[in-house]
């Protein structure tokens, strides 16, 4: 794999200083320019090729939410802060990891990780031909075939809708979670609603659709699938429980 060009944005020189530690010692990441505020990072950002950003939250001029906030093509982003009250709206931003100051260097190299992981997968979908790839996802996920052919890990997944459980979002990803796997696949939600059957799988977050014939019991604002407990958002709450006529 090719290396991860990266950027940091921290207004604290111990914690760049850190981070350039942290980063010097992993191969695959490549550090390109490390700035102590948000701005004059927005124009370095526009102008290159950046795949991941660690960015702290708590700076002047421009907080790291508003600096991601402004990106019209988001890196990967990682958050570095003091702060744990601002996990939440981290999620909201699709921000992949949290580290929370001080971190370690395991839990760093456990964010890398997961990092790389969807980095990785966005390379791969970026040389895929555009034109096979719609014909492909296009052609074979019809209602009456019944299955979806998910490309994953350099692997085509064939996953049947029945198999499927649920799906949450994930940056431009989903997780297709089934009883015995779980499938990253290149989709965004928007577009699964339109591609799977109606009658039996719907939106019940902006994070998750769920298959609602796998439903085995709703407990307040969250709809129960064997083990897992799926958040129902306010706006979806009402036709939700109409499709269980409630």
């Amino acid at each position: 794999m090719e290396p991860i060009n990266c950027i940091i944005i921290d207004d604290e020189f111990l914690a760049r200083k850190l981070l350039i530690d942290y980063i010097g010692k992993l191969p695959q990441v490549h550090l390109l320019e490390s700035f102590d505020n948000a701005l004059n990072a927005l124009d370095y950002v526009h102008r290159n090729s950046v795949d991941l950003i660690f960015c702290d939250i708590q700076m002047p001029d421009l907080t790291g939410i508003d600096f991601i906030k402004s990106l019209q093509k988001k890196p990967v982003i990682i958050f570095t802060t003091a702060y744990s009250e601002f996990a939440l709206q981290g999620y909201e931003l699709d921000v992949v990891e949290y580290l929370l100051k001080p971190f370690s260097l395991p839990r760093f190299i456990k964010a890398i990780n997961k990092a790389t992981e969807i980095i990785r997968l966005k390379r791969l979908a970026h040389k895929e031909d555009k034109k096979e790839k719609v014909s492909t996802e296009t052609t074979l996920t019809k209602e009456n075939i019944g299955f979806m052919l998910i490309k994953s890990d350099r692997k085509i997944h064939k996953v049947f809708y029945d198999e499927i459980l649920f799906i949450e979002g994930a940056l431009e990803y989903v997780n297709f979670y089934t009883k015995t796997k779980r499938v990253l696949g290149l989709y965004s939600l928007k577009e699964l609603e339109d591609l799977l059957p109606t009658s039996n799988f719907m939106r019940v977050h902006k994070s998750y659709i769920v298959a609602l014939k796998k439903v085995n019991e709703i407990d307040g604002n969250q709809a129960i699938i064997q083990k897992h407990k799926i958040p129902i958002g306010k706006r979806h709450k009402n036709e939700f429980l109409k499709r269980f006529g409630l």
